[in-house]
């Protein structure tokens, strides 16, 4: 098995958010991972967003957070189907994250895990832990994994789409960005670091009174989640004071857990529509940005790092 860990550069991406593919190359695979939802229209709105990278690739979607059985299963049906090489697009939110860090390992880009092994349930809530060994999968095709959603230009757009359907007055306007977020603080701290990202270029956009990002911590222990919850409604009362709040959800797909930032912010004055990075034609972009970014660097041994 060859494995590459496509690292994405910010910059030489920029020219990549209108993709063409000029055939169908029937040799290559695109493995898709989403975290998966408690609803159907969660997996739905994931799939329709594959539909057209279809036209050019083999495509598998494997739900669940690094889970082994789903991401081998998808694998095998690539392979089946005659895939020689297959990219790996995770529509994660963060690079920064242990579903990350095991994906890494399952698909042989760490030797070992880095953290505590995880079976996560499809669906959202807190993390199973399981008694399952967790080994690499097997994989005969040539891997090559991007980055997630991370600060990329495509999912800026994204945002800030949502953020003018409820603007009336930028100058007059606080954006919040509201991420889900880790249980750790070294991979919060690079959450927080990607939204900030995504927040100057918007910044570049449209001159909005001001513009925060934060994250919800939602699985972090009861004193962590506290305080990200109070954090979260000062900054919406005391800038409710000078300014109309506007808050928009950094999640990729619409399946409930947006509801419990509303239920946070219960009782403030803020415009939110609930709207997700997902249904949005970007997403599709984004993967096929990944895949032709993934495929051109093997090709030009430019970028690419081989382990």
């Amino acid at each position: 098995m060859y494995k590459y860990k496509i690292f994405i550069i910010l910059l030489s991406l920029l020219g990549y958010t209108n993709i063409t593919v000029a055939a169908k190359t029937p040799d290559t695979g695109v493995l898709i991972l989403a975290h998966g939802g408690k609803h159907e229209s969660w997996d739905k709105a994931v799939k329709h967003a594959s539909n057209k990278v279809q036209k050019d690739y083999l495509v598998e979607v494997a739900f669940g957070m690094a889970n082994p059985v789903s991401m081998q299963q998808a694998i095998n049906n690539l392979e089946k189907q005659g895939a020689k090489k297959i990219v790996v697009v995770p529509l994660f939110i963060s690079s920064h994250s242990p579903i990350i860090r095991q994906n890494e390992y399952l698909l042989g880009f760490r030797d070992e895990l880095a953290d505590p092994p995880m079976m996560m349930h499809h669906g959202h809530g807190s993390d199973a832990m399981t008694d399952m060994e967790i080994k690499p999968l097997t994989i005969n095709a040539k891997i090559f994994l991007t980055n997630a959603l991370d600060s990329h230009p495509l999912v800026t757009n994204i945002i800030y789409d949502r953020i003018k359907k409820l603007s009336k007055k930028p100058k007059n306007e606080t954006i919040i960005i509201l991420a889900h977020g880790p249980n750790s603080e070294a991979d919060n701290k690079n959450w927080i670091k990607e939204i900030n990202s995504i927040s100057e270029q918007i910044r570049e956009k449209n001159n909005y009174k001001q513009i925060f990002g934060l994250t919800v911590r939602d699985d972090a222990n009861e004193e962590v989640y506290e305080q990200a919850k109070e954090h979260l409604r000062t900054l919406v009362y005391q800038a409710g004071k000078s300014s109309d709040v506007i808050v928009v959800p950094l999640l990729l797909s619409q399946g409930g857990i947006e509801q419990g930032y509303v239920k946070r912010l219960k009782g403030l004055n803020y415009k939110w529509s609930g709207e997700t990075l997902l249904p949005h034609k970007n997403i599709t972009k984004f993967i096929q940005a990944s895949v032709k970014y993934a495929l051109e660097k093997e090709s030009s041994n430019r970028s690419v790092t081989t382990r």
